[in-house]
């Protein structure tokens, strides 16, 4: 019986206190999962990868920024070396065709030929290479383009970009992320195209002149001249950003540094499953041969890429 006795004592008199410590262990435990600084959230991009987080390096990857025209008949053999480029590097070249005096002219034309001919004459077709100078010259002409690809790949990545895309209705929401791995000296700025591939129509403002319909071998060789519902690609559509790019504010361009900006862009009038986001960081310098490309970021419309 006393056995019994103590028994019932413990278990009453102290079932009240155990139940009460046992309420406080579980509070401080929730709270301090809360408060644990050492577990970062993670953003979900199909990556597994936190895209706020700038990585120590980058791939250097390169803008052929073509100027083209379906009524320009030597363009046809630029479309050939720059598909040959685009084979040959598939992760490192990120094309656009930016059209003159057809369907597909926008007014970026005039200001890039402005701001980097430095008074020559308009050639078509030409192309700016990260927009980098090759013998005091920023636009360069077809010949020029794989040498200069090949050593604007070939440095270091000093920046890189994420973009993160989503599409509601007719707007479509672009997040861009740009990163540095080291502190940079000058001004900087950030420009987002919208191209769109598979633009077709008709009439001789879309029908492409082909100065090669005559030349065995070629690629465009007895394709036709024009060639009749001609399939553009890497058409440029949109400049979201400003012409030449919006600021990166200074204090963003150091290591670890990274500016965020967000775009929406109406896409109302271009087919949604050919569209593409391009982004890219220049440096703001004063002359035609003075305003590289550092780095630059290519994303389907509606998809997230990963800082790489």
């Amino acid at each position: 019986m006393k056995y019994l006795k103590l028994k019932y004592t413990l278990t009453c008199g102290d079932m009240k206190k155990i139940i009460l410590i046992y309420c406080v262990l579980a509070v401080t435990i929730i709270s301090c999962a809360k408060d644990d600084s050492t577990s970062p959230a993670t953003i979900d991009n199909g990556t597994g990868v936190n895209p706020s987080s700038v990585p120590a390096t980058f791939t250097q990857k390169v803008l052929i920024e073509e100027f083209v025209g379906a009524g320009q008949a030597q363009c046809t053999d630029g479309f050939v070396k720059q598909d040959n480029i685009i084979v040959s590097n598939p992760k490192t070249s990120v094309p656009v065709t930016i059209h003159y005096s057809d369907a597909m002219e926008i007014p970026q034309y005039t200001t890039l030929f402005t701001n980097f001919s430095n008074g020559s004459a308009a050639m078509f077709p030409s192309a700016l290479i990260n927009r980098t100078a090759s013998l005091s010259t920023a636009i360069l002409n077809r010949l020029q383009w794989q040498s200069n690809f090949d050593v604007a790949k070939g440095k270091a990545a000093s920046s890189g970009l994420m973009i993160k895309s989503t599409v509601s209705g007719t707007t479509a929401t672009v997040e861009v992320h740009c990163g540095f791995n080291q502190t940079l000296t000058g001004n900087y700025t950030v420009s987002i195209y919208l191209c769109e591939n598979n633009v077709k129509g008709i009439g001789n403002l879309y029908d492409q002149r082909n100065a090669y319909n005559t030349t065995a071998g070629h690629a465009y060789y007895n394709l036709g001249d024009p060639i009749l519902n001609y399939n553009h690609n890497y058409v440029l559509r949109k400049v979201a950003s400003a012409a030449m790019g919006d600021a990166i504010p200074t204090e963003k361009i150091i290591k670890g540094g990274e500016y965020v900006k967000t775009y929406n862009i109406n896409i109302g009038n271009y087919k949604l499953n050919d569209l593409n986001i391009i982004a890219f960081i220049s440096k703001n310098g004063t002359s035609a041969i003075d305003q590289p490309i550092i780095n630059v970021q290519q994303v389907k419309l509606g998809s997230t890429k990963n800082w790489d």
